[in-house]
């Protein structure tokens, strides 16, 4: 018996890995170039890491990599500036539009050429937005926020994330942090089922090092969906009160690591949501890194540890689109606007 269920489980894992694409620089002989950027992410530019890949399991010549890149946006080439050569970072002075259609295409003398092309997903679907109170238990209620998207395209994925800023005062500067972050997916404590929407399955994938709950478009093609998670604590708002989520201006106090007292300033702590509407190529290629961190171990069974899905045809890494909208500052006034 023990061995049918062993067979089974490494038939339902060969399944999973047949979702991607594979690639394998460690036993390829011949070096390849790595490519990935992913168009939208930024609001002025379009950022790109271009980087030669040599394999692991040989020991190659090194050979010197001066890539040539060309990017176009709509059939337009677009120029391309080196920020980082060490890191292999490239930008290019462009503000994706939805309907952008992209292509890249880079070239290193001892590589071979490398080619890939996305388009920028459409806006953002129909969304409700809502930030409650919900008893989820005897003398125990939670904040709850509730986004709710309706009228999605299933070729595309779907993400949300919490913006927090905050803006302090001192006398002698002004300091400013942004955190972006997923917050706690609502409980699915079988109490709640009448109470609140029941949050669809998702997935934490990153981008940028940082967290993004996203959900595949195929899930949620039928009907609305309603999310629903509670946001963590940042800055000044512990999120022990229905108020904690929205703006927050006033004077608090800086202490020394005495505890005396330095000054009173200014701050003012906020939020808003960031909406991501995902290309495929984007969301296949973060799932599969994520699967793949999370099942290194089990997959080598199967398949070479660095298993992974790629769009860049000759090379591997993605090129992929993305387009964010971002909220309104989140207020009662916006709330009850979005409702």
């Amino acid at each position: 018996m023990k061995k049918y269920i062993y067979i089974l489980f490494i038939a339902v894992l060969c399944s999973m890995a047949s979702c991607t694409v594979p690639f394998d620089p460690d036993f390829n002989e011949n070096p390849m170039i790595f490519v990935e950027g992913f168009p939208g992410a930024d609001a002025e530019y379009v950022k790109i890491k271009v980087m030669p890949a040599y394999s692991r399991s040989n020991t190659p010549v090194m050979i010197p990599f001066k890539p040539v890149i060309t990017f176009k946006v709509n059939g337009t080439e677009i120029p391309v500036k080196c920020i980082d050569a060490d890191g292999g970072y490239y930008k290019a002075l462009h503000a994706s539009k939805p309907g952008d259609k992209m292509s890249i295409s880079v070239e290193s003398e001892g590589f071979q050429s490398v080619y890939s092309e996305t388009s920028i997903p459409e806006a953002f679907p129909k969304r409700k937005i809502d930030y409650r109170k919900v008893q989820s238990g005897v003398d125990k209620d939670d904040d709850v926020l509730f986004v709710t998207i309706s009228d999605v395209n299933p070729k595309y994925s779907y993400g949300l994330q919490i913006c927090n800023e905050v803006h302090e005062y001192y006398a002698s500067e002004t300091v400013e942090r942004t955190f972006r972050y997923c917050g706690y997916l609502y409980p699915r404590d079988t109490q709640l089922d009448e109470m609140v929407p029941i949050t669809l399955e998702a997935t934490c994938i990153r981008l940028y090092g940082e967290d993004l709950w996203s959900w595949n478009g195929n899930t949620l093609a039928d009907g609305e969906n309603t999310f629903t998670f509670m946001p963590a604590g940042y800055g000044y708002g512990t999120m022990d009160s229905y108020d904690a989520f929205f703006v927050q201006e006033g004077t608090t106090t800086r202490y020394d690591e005495h505890g005396n007292i330095i000054e009173e300033y200014q701050y003012l702590d906020r939020n808003k949501l960031l909406l991501y509407t995902m290309s495929d190529e984007f969301y296949k290629y973060s799932i599969a890194q994520e699967f793949q961190g999370d099942n290194d171990g089990i997959l080598s069974i199967i398949a070479p540890t660095n298993f992974c899905y790629s769009n860049i045809d000759n090379g591997y890494g993605a090129f992929a689109g993305i387009y964010i909208v971002e909220t309104d500052w989140i207020t009662k006034e916006f709330i009850e606007k979005n409702r």
